[in-house]
């Protein structure tokens, strides 16, 4: 009952912001090649911006881990690209923001006896800290954890781990940035899986939430959505997100 009343009292609350209170959105985010980026570009900024047309947003990058506890805390308003359930408190609007691959690399003399998702059953597998892949798979691994991107592709290319897991958006621009060949690699995806946007459990949270909701269908219906995925190189993952309307 308590958690009732407490949710009634945040919808009535958030019908009670004014416009000033909207006017800046505080946003929590780790940094992800042409999604995420330091200086405030990229495909889930300029969605954000498209739908929350009268708010600034007032960007934070940090790791993700911190992100999640930020909204949690309620020290900021939104955290970025989180999985279903990875904000324990938090408000998660109908519409995700896109579909995250789920890829998986490895070296390219691998390739020709990889045989999907049962191939990494009792592998030695690197992911980043925190990402929790392993709720998503339907096999156990033996997981190392790893602090970037980096140090999993030099564990891969050691031979210290069999498999490195993470978003072809990350690791495509990651390899050609430090001009290793891709050559030397195979990279396949496993899953796709559901990424959100998640609301503080407050007033404002709620009121972001709904407009939200409100904003991206509209955004779809009018070509804009797909026109700002196709800016940024995500046509793949928006044919996955179009099934959501």
């Amino acid at each position: 009952m308590k958690t009732c009343l407490f949710s009634m009292a945040v919808v009535f609350s958030a019908l009670s912001l004014s416009a000033q209170d909207l006017a800046t959105i505080g946003v929590a985010s780790d940094e992800w090649a042409n999604c995420t980026q330091k200086d405030g570009t990229g495909l889930y900024f300029e969605t954000m911006r498209l739908a929350f047309p009268d708010s600034k947003l007032d960007i934070k990058i940090v790791p993700s881990a911190r992100s999640i506890e930020m909204v949690e805390s309620a020290k900021t308003d939104v955290c970025v690209g989180v999985y279903q359930g990875d904000v324990k408190n938090g408000i998660y609007p109908k519409y995700p923001i896109d579909f995250d691959d789920m890829s998986v690399l490895m070296l390219a003399s691998k390739a020709a006896s990889w045989a999907g998702e049962p191939g990494l059953k009792n592998k030695k597998v690197a992911w980043i800290v925190d990402y929790g892949y392993e709720k998503y798979l339907n096999v156990p691994v033996k997981l190392t954890e790893v602090s970037d991107t980096a140090s999993g592709v030099k564990m891969l290319q050691a031979g210290r781990v069999d498999f490195y897991v993470e978003t072809k958006s990350t690791i495509v621009p990651y390899l050609a940035d430090n001009k290793i060949s891709e050559k030397d690699f195979h990279l396949e995806t496993v899953k796709w899986i559901k990424l959100y946007l998640a609301f503080a459990q407050n007033a404002k949270g709620k009121a972001l939430q709904t407009q939200w909701d409100k904003a991206i269908p509209v955004l779809y219906k009018s070509g804009q959505l797909q026109k700002v995925f196709a800016k940024w190189g995500f046509q793949e993952s928006f044919d996955k997100l179009k099934k959501e309307f």
